[in-house]
């Protein structure tokens, strides 16, 4: 009995350590090392939340949105606090909104700040998400009106000219949508903003009191990075 236990406790030590060896390798901003080591300390024990989140936030640091992804739901159902669990559906949203998908982000942190009401950058980031949601919803009509019009073009017979004008209609609105890297978090306790592109068709898409609110919501520096870097046991 006394030989279980003392294993047990050398397991919970060794997971310890490896948890402790990923954070330094992450603040020095080795991704690779840290996720490394993090997905050692899974091995080590894997029903514990810390390094399931821990590893979520090293893949979302290397760009591995997916990967991040599964992490931080692993991370979520195993989280046994309101902090852990508004923080892991806090980065969910940031993940979903690098994935382009800002109605599942808008959900995430919609569920966080259920968690933690009072959480500031939770409740601009899902500002955010719907601003942006609007805007994907915006350009997903105008490309449906293009598409019909460039239908009545080749009915009508306009040929090859009327097809290039329509693509290069939607060659214009797909950008917008697919620059990742303009909103991706830059380094830790940095806000990147919006690219103005971006910004102008959010802006483009609304009116009013709404746009005033919007405006004044993409003025402060939009997009907050991860909840917390990283978390020790």
């Amino acid at each position: 009995m006394s030989f279980l236990f003392s294993g047990f406790i050398f397991g919970q030590e060794n997971y310890r350590t490896l948890v402790f060896e990923g954070n330094q390798k992450f603040k020095g901003n080795d991704f690779d090392g840290a996720s490394s080591k993090f997905m050692e300390a899974i091995k080590s024990n894997a029903k514990d939340f810390t390094a399931h989140y821990n590893l979520g936030n090293a893949l979302y640091k290397k760009q591995k949105y997916q990967e991040a992804k599964e992490e931080y739901s692993k991370a979520e159902k195993l989280s046994r606090t309101l902090p852990d669990k508004a923080a892991v559906l806090h980065n969910l949203g940031n993940t979903m909104m690098q994935m382009n998908e800002a109605e599942k982000a808008a959900d995430y942190y919609k569920q966080s700040l259920k968690q933690d009401p009072y959480n500031e950058a939770t409740r601009k980031n899902y500002e955010i998400a719907k601003l942006k949601l609007k805007e994907q919803q915006r350009n997903s009509g105008d490309k449906n009106k293009s598409q019909g019009k460039s239908g009545e073009g080749e009915d009508k017979n306009k040929g090859e000219k009327g097809d290039s004008k329509d693509k290069k209609k939607d060659k214009g609105n797909g950008p917008q949508q697919s620059k990742g890297e303009d909103q991706k978090p830059k380094g830790n306790g940095n806000q990147g903003k919006l690219p103005k592109d971006l910004q102008k068709a959010i802006l483009d898409s609304i009116d009013g009191r709404e746009k005033r609110t919007a405006r004044r919501i993409l003025n402060n520096k939009s997009y907050s990075p991860p909840a917390s870097n990283e978390k020790d046991w």
